[in-house]
């Protein structure tokens, strides 16, 4: 399981009360994993020095890509790159790079070069994707669907969108924001199925953290609002398996 994903799983897990009669103060979780989005080494550093979730490289290629991970990803971090196309030689290299994730098209991504138990797989998806694409992603194991939406104030039909993408492939959604989100938009976002949010390359380190703490600050799901729960959709039975079996591995 790819780093993005047990953080995205832990961030699903709001603790409940301690047990004991000490008073416990427990900082709280951020409603969706923070991801940036980096163009060199020292963005990527940037990112992780205030405490993003994860980070997207996006440098033009592979090997560019590759060439900035270099002696900054690990096996304990969420660092990944977004491509126009992903070969098998492409994957191989960025996983040599201690790559996490990669995010690409699926008309452009090589099915050999897919292999979730190496790299995590993010597939860029849009509204008009069709009902049967949608539900065949489901069993893909897929870390998310990768969205790019608009700037401005989200209508209930653009919301019913995003929801409709995550209930029929039955994965989470990774949605780009503007750092200056409000807490009102994230929480429809996370109430519409997404788990993570990505701000755009050039995002400043204060904008970065403003976020974090702006997530926050998003209430939790309020449960039995309506029968069948929240609309959130929570991350692949898949990946919640690879979870069960390897828990204790799990990395702050």
């Amino acid at each position: 399981m790819s780093q993005l994903q047990k953080r995205i799983q832990k961030l699903q897990r709001r603790e409940g009360p301690g047990i004991g009669f000490g008073r416990v103060s427990r900082e709280q979780p951020r409603a969706m994993a923070l991801i940036a989005t980096a163009r060199n080494a020292a963005e990527i550093q940037a990112a992780l020095d205030v405490g993003a979730d994860g980070v997207l490289v996006d440098a033009g290629g592979a090997t560019a890509a590759a060439a900035a991970m270099n002696g900054i990803a690990s096996e304990k971090l969420a660092v990944g790159c977004g491509l126009a196309s992903l070969s098998e030689a492409d994957a191989e290299a960025l996983n040599a790079a201690h790559c996490d994730f990669v995010v690409s098209p699926l008309d452009t991504t090589d099915s050999a070069a897919v292999d979730t138990e190496k790299m995590g797989q993010v597939v860029v998806a849009t509204l008009d994707m069709d009902d049967n694409t949608l539900r065949a992603l489901g069993p893909l194991g897929l870390d998310g669907l990768f969205v790019q939406r608009s700037t401005g104030a989200m209508t209930l039909a653009q919301q019913l969108g995003l929801v409709r993408l995550a209930s029929f492939a039955s994965t989470g959604l990774i949605v780009t924001v503007d750092a200056a989100a409000a807490v009102g938009e994230l929480r429809v976002l996370r109430d519409s199925g997404a788990l993570a949010v990505v701000v755009p390359a050039g995002t400043s380190a204060e904008a970065l953290a403003a976020l974090g703490e702006t997530l926050r600050a998003v209430p939790a799901p309020k449960k039995g609002k309506r029968e069948g729960g929240d609309i959130a959709i929570v991350p692949t039975s898949t990946a919640s398996t690879h979870d069960e079996e390897g828990g204790e591995e799990e990395d702050d």
